[in-house]
C-alpha cells in the first residue's frame, strides 16, 4: 500500500511542478513566510489591504501584457494607453456628460490603439518591442496635444467613481484596518475572464499555439496574426480600465500618467512564470506576480531596507532570481 501511494504521488507532483503556477506560488509564499516571521506590522489587516490595494491598477495592465507576452509579443505602449483612458474618462464626467458613454469611450479609444499596434506588427513584420516602443511615444505626444498639456484634477464624488474604485465601507465597519475597495473586483473578475479564455477555450489554444511557434501554429490551421491582433485589442481595452480605475480613485490624471507601468507588468509576468519568448504563462500566476512585487514593496518599506523611491533596484533583483527560480522549477519537472 505504501508503494502504491508513493508511487500515485510521484507524477502528481511532477504534474504540479509542470504547471506554470509552480514558481509563482512558491516565491508568494516563501516571500509572504519571510516577511510574516522578520518584518514588524506586515501581518496586520492596514499592511495587507495596503498591498492588495496598490496591486489592482498594475493588475489589470498586468493580465493583457501576459496575454500578450504568452502570444510571444510585448506591448510597451499600455502606460501611455492607460493616461488616454483616463485623460477620455476623467475629462467626460467632470464636464457632467454620460457616464456610461465615458467608460465606454475610455476603453474603446485604448482597444484601438491597441488594434493599430497589432497592425503595424503585421503589415510591417517589425518586432512588436520596437512598435510600441514608439508608438507608446506617439500616443503621449497626442495625448498633449489634445490635452494641451493641462491636469485633469476635481474633487467632486461621483457614483461612477465609486463603482470603479470606491471605498468598501461595509468590510472596513466590519473588519478593523480593512480598507479594501471596489477595484479588487474589477481586478479579480478580469483574471477570472481572461484566464477562462486562455485555458478553456479554442482562443486561448491559438494564443499558446501563436508564441511556442508561429509555423507550427499555421500548419495546424491557426490564424497567427488574427491572434495577436485580439491580443493586443484586449491589452488595451484593460489599459484603458486602468486608467479609470486610477481616475476614479485619485480623480487626477497627467500625462505622465502611467509611465514606467508597462515594465512593472512586464516584470510581474516574468515573477508571476510567464516566458519572455512565449508559449507559456498563467494569467493566476501574473496575479501572484503582481501581489509578490507590492508585497515585497510594502514589505522593505516596513524594515527600513531601502528608501521607498529606490525600489525599482529590489525589483529588478526579483526579476532576475524569480527567471532564475522558475527556470529552475521548470528543469526538476
Amino acid at each position: 500500500m505504501a508503494t502504491t501511494a508513493v508511487t500515485l504521488q510521484k507524477p502528481s507532483v511532477r504534474r504540479w511542478l509542470e504547471s506554470p503556477i509552480a514558481g509563482p506560488v512558491i516565491t508568494f509564499v516563501g516571500v509572504f513566510v519571510l516577511f510574516s516571521i522578520f518584518v514588524p506590522n506586515f501581518l496586520t489587516m492596514r499592511s495587507i489591504t495596503g498591498i492588495i490595494n496598490a496591486a489592482t491598477l498594475t493588475g489589470v495592465i498586468t493580465v493583457g501584457v501576459t496575454l500578450l507576452m504568452i502570444a510571444g509579443e510585448f506591448d510597451l505602449s499600455v502606460g501611455a494607453l492607460m493616461a488616454i483612458g483616463a485623460f477620455i474618462y476623467g475629462s467626460m464626467t467632470m464636464n457632467e456628460m454620460n457616464s456610461v458613454l465615458a467608460v465606454a469611450l475610455a476603453l474603446a479609444v485604448p482597444a484601438v490603439l491597441g488594434a493599430v499596434n497589432g497592425w503595424i506588427l503585421i503589415f510591417t513584420g517589425i518586432p512588436s518591442f520596437i512598435v510600441t516602443l514608439g508608438t507608446q511615444y506617439l500616443y503621449r505626444g497626442a495625448l498633449y496635444v489634445v490635452s494641451t498639456g493641462i491636469m485633469l484634477q476635481t474633487v467632486a464624488e461621483m457614483r461612477v467613481y465609486n463603482l470603479f474604485n470606491g471605498r468598501l465601507d461595509v468590510i472596513a465597519d466590519m473588519i478593523k484596518g480593512g480598507n479594501f475597495r471596489t477595484s479588487l473586483f474589477w481586478l479579480l473578475g478580469v483574471v477570472l475572464v481572461v484566464q477562462f479564455l486562455l485555458v478553456r477555450t479554442r482562443f486561448g489554444n491559438h494564443v499558446f499555439a501563436a508564441g511556442g511557434s508561429q509555423a507550427a501554429a499555421r500548419a495546424t490551421g491557426v490564424n497567427v496574426n488574427r491572434t495577436k491582433l485580439v491580443c493586443f485589442i484586449i491589452s488595451g481595452l484593460l489599459a484603458g480600465l486602468s486608467g479609470i480605475m486610477l481616475f476614479s480613485q485619485y480623480k487626477t490624471a497627467r500625462i505622465a500618467t502611467g509611465a514606467g507601468e508597462e515594465l512593472n507588468a512586464i516584470a510581474a509576468a516574468v515573477v508571476g512564470g510567464t516566458l519572455l519568448t512565449g508559449g507559456s504563462g498563467s494569467i493566476v500566476g501574473a496575479l501572484l506576480g503582481v501581489l509578490t512585487i507590492s508585497m515585497l514593496r510594502t514589505g522593505v518599506i516596513l524594515a527600513d531596507i531601502i528608501e521607498p523611491d529606490n525600489f525599482v533596484a529590489i525589483v529588478g533583483v526579483t526579476i532576475v532570481v524569480a527567471a532564475i527560480f522558475n527556470n529552475w522549477i521548470r528543469k526538476q519537472a
